[in-house]
């Protein structure tokens, strides 16, 4: 009996290689597909790990956000080139559609049971603290905490990050936006103050001031 554990486990490890093996090759068919896709999901990647690093992530957790990081965007192998390729702002209709890669990213990944957190990372990435994301309108620590700190990440690179159409903002305005909006809702207000924080350090930039209280 011991010997058959060990033979269904061993195979079982074999399938979930073998599927991380496809979500990689898919994962490099979209980066083929859509040139930004890749030099964002590296960025988004980065950051995810120094985020993940500064909150005490253990290193078999911050390598499965690594590869969830990694994978985050690959629902967008179903969106059809004209939207996702566009080199200008998206329209209603179209950002209609864009917004479906998550849930296309969930379904690739769904069969890695064991690895359930980059079904997690994929589907959850564009849900908000306060619960106005989607695709499931997730609120607070119902959303997964790797999915909530790639979401960080990938909102950082959407800012800063080169697209076609824009250049991207300087960081010292992504940082004031960040610090202006970190309780608006749409982040973690643990996870975007750390955030924060590593980005000054990073690029040596001061905190602003704080307000005196009056006197009473």
């Amino acid at each position: 009996i011991d010997h058959m554990a060990d033979s269904i486990e061993e195979l079982l490890e074999e399938q979930e290689n073998a599927y991380r093996n496809m979500v990689t090759t898919l994962t490099r068919a979209l980066e083929k597909k859509d040139s930004y896709t890749a030099a964002h999901s590296g960025r988004v990647t980065r950051y995810s790990l120094r985020l993940g690093k500064k909150i005490g992530l253990d290193k078999e957790t911050l390598e499965k956000l690594r590869f969830g990081a990694v994978t985050h965007d690959l629902g967008k192998i179903g969106i059809e080139d004209k939207v996702l390729n566009k080199p200008a702002p998206l329209d209603d209709d179209e950002y209609e559609i864009m917004k479906q890669h998550p849930t296309f990213s969930k379904t690739i990944m769904k069969p890695l049971v064991r690895f359930r957190e980059y079904a997690e990372i994929a589907g959850s990435h564009h849900e908000h603290w306060d619960g106005s994301g989607y695709p499931d309108g997730l609120a607070g620590e119902e959303i997964p905490l790797l999915a909530r700190i790639v979401a960080i990440a990938d909102a950082w690179d959407a800012m800063t990050g080169d697209r076609v159409y824009r250049k991207g903002m300087p960081v010292e305005k992504a940082v004031s936006i960040l610090d202006d909006e970190k309780d608006d809702g749409q982040f973690d207000p643990q996870l975007i103050r750390a955030f924060i924080a590593l980005v000054r350090e990073e690029y040596d930039l001061e905190a602003p001031a704080q307000a005196e209280e009056p006197e009473t």
